[in-house]
Parts: structure tokens; C-alpha cells; sequence
């Protein structure tokens, strides 16, 4: 785009309204489960001087900090919704008008750059960050955060157990705490990370009632996890190149080889994480790690979003979105640990989908990727990816390299020679998991950026075998048909096609030879490591 083009700037209006919709439903679910402890401690059948004590405190509270914390949320979605009606008059070019719906256009000169970094807040009219920062620290710091000692009391009081109220005060914490960040002067949130934790807010706060009587395990954000086996594999080889990493990612939750009675376990009760030391061509070991991708029960079964003893569920995937520590992260630590992988070690850890967002939450963790070989940490070198939504996570060392591959969209060109009116849907559309990260976005309009970051876009490429959709050749790993592993499908298939063209490929390729792939490079040891949660199914 030329200097004389319309450019990009600022504020993200219409994502800035969606997340006034956020805070208002949370808001609004707040207000009900108010209204819902209201009725049970007016039919609870106890009577006496403590009973109405007992009242009188809950009515204070209720009618007071809850109520207070509900038109504080309301409050501010009132003023996000403003500042982007502001913001909007703002850009617009005369000054006076409405832009288009989105972002606002940019003066013009301004050559097409967005803006990024935390100076980009400072130019926003009206976007003031401590401002908005301030009202939801007001609503949901550790003063008003449903003033959890006196909720407890009122859940004890009626004889339940009062875990879902403080699931839904440790997700106030979460949440508040990325606002008073900001306020302090770091970094705006990120629009994923904020809406991961505000459907795990509105998750807690609707299942709450629910939790005070029976523990349902939906949401469950216990890490407690367990090693249940170390299985050997048998027959390893090193790998060559990246479609390796990413065939011996997947290999590691199919049935192993050798494995007797290993095709009929239960997905669900655990996870499977791959370990494979190898040695270098400098004689030294190293490590590949093996993050696995969403597993267990599918998505519309309410046991994938808690209950199971498999960790990497899709509760895990909102959780690690979401900044939090989750029980998928806990699985690879463990893991490594069980495997043997020393303090300090050079590790590789490469992932597939949620694999690849566990891979890069854990190389940002401080506390565990470093160089200095303190206890349960480990110089992890590369994350690598495919399929993973990672554009929100910069790692803890500079010299921590986060390479993720994504598939672009593209239409079969023989379709272009058919007659409109027996076309099919395109044979090959993008993977939209990778999207999810909303490219980095911040609320203020900067995005989340490093150099140590890189995102590469193949073209989804063409299988070679039918009988799968186009969202399992945009999205899988390996494309597995009815007729066996296409050679050329998913992303397997996209890098053995694009890593020696792909600039960015080629050079992760060049520094991992010698290391972790290629010549010279021998397997000492592979494991999969069975690890996972208690399984409350």
C-alpha cells in the first residue's frame, strides 16, 4: 500500500463493541446468580438470632459490593462503547463524520503501518488506560471481587460447597488483574487472551449454582496430574527434516507398535506425550518434546471440557489462551520430568494445534525456559508448530525461536474450467485455528510482536487420496483417509512441499541440523509418556 492509501490505525471498534457485549452478559450473570443466592437464603429453613444475622450480612453484601461490582461491568462496557463512537469521529476525515465500520482509517502518509508497541495507546483519542483500566480494577480487584469471604459464608451456611464461588473469584482475579496491569503501564490485553477469560469468567459464574451441590468437573482448572506409564518406542528413528517433528508428533497418539493391548485404550482417561533424546553431532543430548494437539472426548461431549483424565482438553485450550496455567502445560512438565530430561537441558518442544499454544506458553514461562539450569527449567531453543494460534506469546529468552505454519485458503485452478453450476465447495480453504489468536491484537489497537515470533502461511495443499473434508486437509497434522495416510495432505504434506522454498523454513531447517534433525543426529532413547488429571468422569 502507498504513502497516498488509505492506512489502518487505532482502535478495533467493532471488537471493541463485542467486548462491551462480554462485560454485559457478565454482568448480567452476575445479577443472576446474586437473585438465585437471594431466594435460597430466603427458603432456607433455619431460624434464630444467628439466622437472621446470617440474612442481614448477606442482604448487606448483596445489595452493596455485588450489586456495586454489576454496574461497575455495566459501567464500563457503557464506556468502551463510547470511546469507540469516539474514536471512530475521531478518525474520521473530517473530523466530524463516522469512518467505516472497524478499524479507523489513518491519516493518510501514513504508509499502510499499524500501529504497534505500548506507545501506540498514547495516540489514541480518548482511549485512556488507567481510565478504563481503573473501572474494572474498581469492579473486579481483590476489594469487590464478589467479596468472596462473605459469599463463602453464605454457600457454607446453606450446606454447599462453596468451590464454584471461588471458581468465579479466582476468574474475577484473572481477569482484573490483566486491567490493573495496564493501569500500572504495561501492555493492553490482548483481544484473545481477554475473551478466553471472559468465557471462563461467564463459564464459572453460570456453572457456580451448580458447583455449590455437586462437583461437575466442567471448567475443572486443577493441574494435579499424574504419570500413569513410560512406554518405550520402538524402532525410532531421527528425524531428517520439519514434516518429520510434525509425522512424530502425531504418531505419538496413535496406536504404538509392539504395544500390546495399546489400540483399545481410552482416549479420554489420558494424555500421551513424546520424548525423544537424541544426540548431536557435537556429541552432546538434546531433547524433542512433543506437545499433543486437543484430545479425548470430541468437543460437543461435555466430559472434553473438564471431567476427563486426559489434560489436554478443550477446557485446556480456553485456560492456556487465557494466560493461566493449565493441566496441558502441567502434563509436559511432568512428563519431562518423568522421562528424565535434566535441569537445564537444550529442548525442542514441537506441537500440533493446542500443542503448539502449550509449546509457546511454556517457552514464555520465565520459570521454566532459561539458560541458567535452575531446578525444573530447561533452554528451550525452538517452539515449533503447525496449526497453532501462538501470534499472542513472545518467549521468556530472546533466543527462544517460535516458528508456527499456518495453511492459506486456495481454489483447486481446474474448478476455474467446470460450469458454475456443478462447482463444489473450493477442495482446499484455510485452517482457521491459527486465526484464533486474532494476529496479536491488543484492545488499544497495538498488537503483541517479536522478532522472535514468525508465522509462515503455506497454500493448504492438494490430497492426494479422497474421502476427507477440507477443514481435516486445512487442520490435521498428518491427513489420515479410509484409504490411509495421504502423502501429500495436511500439514505433513504442505512441508514437504514448502520447507525448502519458504525463507523462514529453510533457515529453522539450517539451525536445526546437526541438533535435532539431519546427519549426524542419532535417537538415544524415545518414550511416550501416558500422563494425565484425576478423571472425575
Amino acid at each position: 500500500m502507498g504513502d497516498g492509501a488509505d492506512a489502518m490505525l487505532g482502535m478495533d471498534t467493532d471488537r471493541c463493541r463485542l467486548q462491551a457485549d462480554s462485560l454485559e452478559a457478565a454482568a448480567d450473570r452476575l445479577a443472576g446468580l446474586r437473585e438465585r443466592v437471594d431466594d435460597a437464603v430466603g427458603a432456607a429453613t433455619w431460624h434464630g438470632p444467628d439466622a437472621d444475622a446470617f440474612r442481614l450480612r448477606w442482604s448487606l453484601l448483596s445489595q452493596g459490593r455485588l450489586r456495586e461490582a454489576g454496574e461497575l461491568l455495566d459501567l464500563l462496557a457503557r464506556r468502551l462503547r463510547v470511546e469507540a463512537v469516539a474514536q471512530e469521529r475521531a478518525s474520521a476525515a473530517d473530523g466530524h463524520g463516522v469512518a467505516s465500520s472497524g478499524r479507523a482509517l489513518a491519516p493518510a502518509g501514513a504508509g499502510g503501518r499499524l500501529l504497534a508497541g505500548p506507545s501506540a495507546a498514547a495516540s489514541l483519542p480518548l482511549l485512556g488506560a488507567p481510565a478504563s483500566a481503573a473501572l474494572v480494577s474498581d469492579a473486579l480487584g481483590a476489594g469487590v471481587a464478589l467479596g468472596t469471604a462473605e459469599l463463602t459464608g453464605v454457600v457454607v451456611g446453606l450446606g454447599g460447597d462453596p468451590d464454584g464461588i471461588d471458581r468465579v473469584q479466582d476468574e474475577l482475579g484473572h481477569l482484573g488483574g490483566m486491567f490493573e496491569d495496564w493501569a500500572a503501564g504495561g501492555d493492553a490485553p490482548a483481544l484473545a487472551r481477554l475473551g478466553a477469560s471472559t468465557l471462563l469468567l461467564s463459564g464459572a459464574i453460570a456453572l457456580a449454582p451448580v458447583e455449590t451441590v455437586t462437583d461437575t468437573g466442567l471448567l475443572d482448572p486443577r493441574t494435579d496430574v499424574t504419570v500413569h506409564a513410560v512406554v518405550e518406542v520402538p524402532s525410532s528413528t531421527a528425524p531428517r527434516g520439519l514434516a518429520d517433528l510434525v509425522a512424530a508428533n502425531d504418531e505419538a497418539r496413535r496406536p504404538l507398535a509392539g504395544v500390546p493391548g495399546d489400540a483399545d485404550r481410552d482416549g479420554a482417561a489420558a494424555g500421551r506425550v513424546r520424548i525423544q533424546t537424541v544426540r548431536s553431532r557435537d556429541g552432546g543430548e538434546a531433547y524433542i518434546v512433543h506437545a499433543p494437539p486437543t484430545g479425548g472426548a470430541p468437543i460437543w461431549d461435555p466430559d472434553s471440557w473438564g471431567p476427563q483424565g486426559n489434560s489436554a482438553g478443550w477446557d485446556s485450550n480456553l485456560r492456556t489462551m487465557a494466560g493461566q496455567e493449565s493441566a496441558a502445560m502441567a502434563d509436559i512438565r511432568t512428563a519431562m520430568a518423568a522421562a528424565g530430561v535434566p535441569d537445564g537441558a537444550r529442548v525442542m518442544v514441537v506441537g500440533h494445534s493446542q500443542g503448539g499454544l502449550t509449546a509457546a506458553h511454556l517457552a514464555a514461562d520465565p520459570g521454566v525456559n532459561r539458560a541458567d539450569g535452575a531446578p525444573g527449567s530447561y533452554d528451550i531453543t525452538h517452539s515449533f508448530s503447525v496449526g497453532s494460534p501462538v501470534g499472542t506469546v513472545v518467549p521468556a529468552q530472546a533466543s527462544t525461536s517460535t516458528v508456527n505454519v499456518s495453511h492459506s485458503s486456495a481454489l483447486e485452478p481446474s474448478l476455474l474450467l467446470r460450469h458454475p453450476a456443478t462447482w463444489p465447495a473450493p477442495l482446499r480453504i484455510a485452517d482457521p485455528v491459527p486465526l484464533l489468536d486474532l494476529a496479536g491484537y491488543r484492545i488499544d489497537g497495538s498488537r503483541v510482536s517479536s522478532p522472535a515470533v514468525r508465522e509462515v502461511v503455506l497454500e493448504a495443499p492438494a490430497p492426494a487420496l479422497g474421502g476427507a473434508s477440507p477443514l481435516e486437509n486445512a487442520h490435521e497434522s498428518v491427513l489420515r483417509t479410509e484409504q490411509g495416510v495421504d502423502p501429500t495432505g495436511g500439514y505433513h504434506g504442505s512441508l514437504q512441499a514448502g520447507s525448502g522454498t519458504d525463507p523462514v523454513l529453510a533457515a529453522l531447517q539450517e539451525d536445526l541440523e546437526g541438533t535435532y534433525v539431519g546427519d549426524g543426529v542419532t535417537v538415544v532413547e524415545d518414550v511416550v509418556v501416558v500422563v494425565g488429571r484425576k478423571d472425575l468422569r
